[in-house]
């Protein structure tokens, strides 16, 4: 009887705390995301101001119907995600269900941890000499392109989502235009506890023989802690801020193009999918790593799976498949696409370490930034081009490494930098003055002390100034950008009276 008193006691402790538990928990609030339906937000063809303005309003829009069912909404816990058409909330389980059940909400979901970013693969601390360029950027030709039509990346804006970036590493000199912290951290100076994001950065634009645009400079969201992980709130928040950094929509100081060494190893999946469209609409090209799955006969993740993004595969040193690059094609809506792009170097890939000095890593992390270099090298040689153009010209210059055509191991094939320029310029009619810019630097090295343009040189000169007059804007902007950042005196002097030339030109017209 004793016995059975005492069970009964201890059920009946185990109830009333039960109970309570349960009453807590329809008071508990909990972080939710709630993305609302799309609405019919005219972005073709906007400019990239409008874009984040149209975004913006649409969500305003949508919060209207939210305000009305939560008890006291405040603005410290409701994150606008205009960029998805989302925000993210603290709400109990009855304010949640109460919107859930709005017309305009699409889904409601928990804002969970993930880890995103792969473990390092085959990591380790190298010593290399800084005058020596690495084999991967050898292997994409930009050597070459530097050397000879003097295109670095100069002008352009790379942005970077990853672990962030050591801005006292002497690689990245001048070179970290904006850096947000989105973590826990909330550093405000560039910072990377993991190392992950730095070796990506020195890929990109890094000095000391490992960056493929050397002259470009970053944008860099640190969203990812020292695990490699976040919440997809705060990567969506790094993504909204990479596409308008200073808030303020109108000064357009967003970067050209966005260096994503991250992703989901589900190949179906659809998150983020309405934020790297924005991306698109907005004209920022989203390069995105393919994923480390091949190992496991893994697909293409996401978001690098998405049609509108610029999946990277990664290659060996002797232009085979690195053994963990994962592989195409994958569907969407029941048809197949296929994926990766594009490969580039991704196997023992030296670039820049946290502290200092330089360590080798792999995985199709590093190859993506080297696809991003190419295109930071694509935007300088024509301001103007397109992401589709971006992609198609990168793709019909690819070295086809697996099957004829594209395929689901090396999409289009292996970048070359140097053929994506030439045909640029050849195509936009500046291969030519290139050329007689080349020619008109021979010249001058070879008259020593000069200061003006020599008569020696002067059919060269008339050459470039009346192959100035036919190229448009954008064109000869882009061919003054090189002039001016490369050229010595007597080059200028070709500049000054080329960009005369065309007023004069212009005014007779």
């Amino acid at each position: 009887m004793r016995k059975g008193l005492q069970v009964l006691c201890v059920f009946l402790v185990f109830a009333l705390f039960a109970g309570h538990a349960v009453m807590a928990s329809q008071d508990e609030t909990v972080r939710y995301i709630v993305r609302f339906k799309a609405d019919n937000v005219k972005l073709q063809g906007a400019t990239r101001n409008q874009v984040i303005s149209a975004l913006q309003q649409n969500l305003r829009n949508n919060l209207k119907s939210v305000t009305k069912v939560i008890k006291s909404p405040t603005s410290s816990n409701m994150n606008p995600l205009w960029i998805a058409n989302a925000f993210a909330l603290d709400a109990s389980e009855d304010e949640i269900a109460r919107i859930a059940k709005l017309p305009a909400v699409a889904e409601v979901y928990r804002n969970k941890y993930q880890i995103f970013i792969d473990k390092d693969i085959n990591k380790k601390v190298v010593k290399a000499d800084p005058a020596v360029i690495q084999w991967g950027v050898q292997k994409v030709r930009a050597p070459e392109v530097w050397q000879e039509f003097r295109i670095d990346g100069a002008g352009v804006v790379v942005g970077i989502i990853d672990t962030g970036i050591d801005g006292s590493h002497p690689a990245f000199e001048g070179k970290i235009l904006k850096f947000k912290d989105f973590t826990v951290d909330q550093s405000e100076s560039p910072t990377d506890t993991q190392g992950h994001g730095t070796h990506v950065a020195g890929t990109v634009a890094g000095s000391e023989g490992v960056g493929v645009a050397p002259g470009a400079r970053l944008i860099i969201g640190r969203v990812f802690d020292t695990s490699g992980g976040t919440t997809e709130e705060v990567l969506l928040a790094g993504m909204q801020w990479m596409l308008d950094p200073d808030g303020i929509a109108e000064t357009n100081d967003g970067p050209r193009l966005i260096n994503n060494s991250w992703g989901s190893n589900d190949s179906t999946s659809k998150t983020f999918w309405v934020a790297v469209e924005n991306w698109v609409a907005a004209g920022i090209l989203p390069v995105f790593a393919a994923g480390n799955n091949g190992m496991w006969g893994g697909k293409v993740g996401t978001p690098a799976a998405f049609p509108h993004s610029w999946a990277v595969a990664a290659t060996t040193s002797t232009n085979t498949l690195a053994y963990f690059s994962s592989q195409g094609p994958v569907a969407w809506d029941g048809a197949p696409l296929m994926k990766p792009d594009v490969a580039a170097p991704g196997d023992k890939i030296i670039s820049c370490k946290i502290g200092g000095g330089l360590v080798s890593n792999s995985g199709t992390s590093m190859a993506c930034p080297h696809v991003a270099g190419v295109a930071a090298l694509m935007y300088q040689a024509d301001p103007t081009l397109t992401i589709d153009q971006v992609r198609l010209i990168a793709e019909e210059t690819a070295l086809d490494l697996g099957a004829a055509g594209k395929d689901g191991k090396f999409g289009s094939g292996l970048i070359d930098s140097y053929k994506i320029v030439e045909k640029i310029l050849q195509n936009s009619g500046l291969a030519s003055s290139f050329s007689a810019y080349e020619s008109a630097l021979h010249a001058e090295k070879a008259l020593v002390g000069m200061q003006a343009v020599s008569p020696l040189a002067a059919p060269l000169a008339r050459s470039i100034v009346e192959r100035s007059l036919n190229l448009d804007e954008g064109q000869f902007k882009s061919l003054a950008i090189s002039v001016s950042q490369n050229g010595g005196e007597a080059a200028q002097a070709l500049l000054k009276e080329a960009t005369a030339a065309r007023v004069a030109s212009q005014l007779h017209k």
